[in-house]
């Protein structure tokens, strides 16, 4: 049994098309970094008079705990190819009011896609111009793959940044994500940007 390396890991965005479209980049850096779980509502301790008592217990916080994003983050080589223009396109798309097309393929938003709290559609954006996507990173094994799935991920435009180097120039890609974040062991089925 060996330990997984940077070199056995894949990551796709998915748009929320019926049948999804995904563009799948290449993480030739190796850096992804994303929690394996969602956030909870805080427990808040309730004393009898500020004494430990037999009537001791504690609540659930207030729901704002369970819905804040988290952060997540990669990097990718840019490339001469249409690779990097179509991961620019759709990160582009839908931040400003213009176009959502990547390729003549027109996207569509995750938001509401998933309940993080087990019953209600996370809320929509005030904003109706931001897109979400799905982000995927899935880790190749021997058996059975494993990864994360990351519903409703936002990328701020002023938060992913180019960082010039002389071996490449890597696209710095922070996301947040709104949604659920739940385990996969495949990319589930969908339709490349890229064809």
């Amino acid at each position: 049994m060996g330990v997984k390396t940077k070199y056995d890991g894949k990551l796709r965005i998915y748009d929320g098309t019926g049948t999804p479209y995904y563009l799948e980049v290449d993480l030739d850096i190796g850096d992804f970094s994303g929690p394996i779980g969602q956030p909870r509502q805080e427990e808040i301790l309730i004393l009898n008079r500020g004494r430990m008592d037999s009537e001791a217990h504690y609540i659930k916080g207030p729901d704002d705990a369970l819905l804040m994003p988290v952060p997540i983050s990669f990097s990718v080589y840019l490339r001469d190819d249409n690779q990097t223009i179509y991961l620019l396109d759709m990160l582009k798309a839908g931040q400003d009011g213009g176009t959502t097309t990547v390729n003549s393929n027109t996207m569509a938003t995750t938001k509401q896609d998933s309940q993080r709290d087990g019953s209600n559609n996370n809320p929509a954006f005030a904003d109706a111009n931001k897109l979400t996507y799905d982000v995927l990173y899935l880790i190749e094994t021997g058996a059975s793959d494993l990864g994360l799935r990351y519903y409703e991920c936002f990328f701020p435009l002023d938060q992913n940044m180019i960082n010039e180097a002389e071996d490449g120039n890597p696209l710095l890609l922070n996301a947040l994500c709104y949604g659920t974040i739940t385990r996969i062991t495949s990319f589930p089925a969908g339709t490349s940007v890229e064809a």
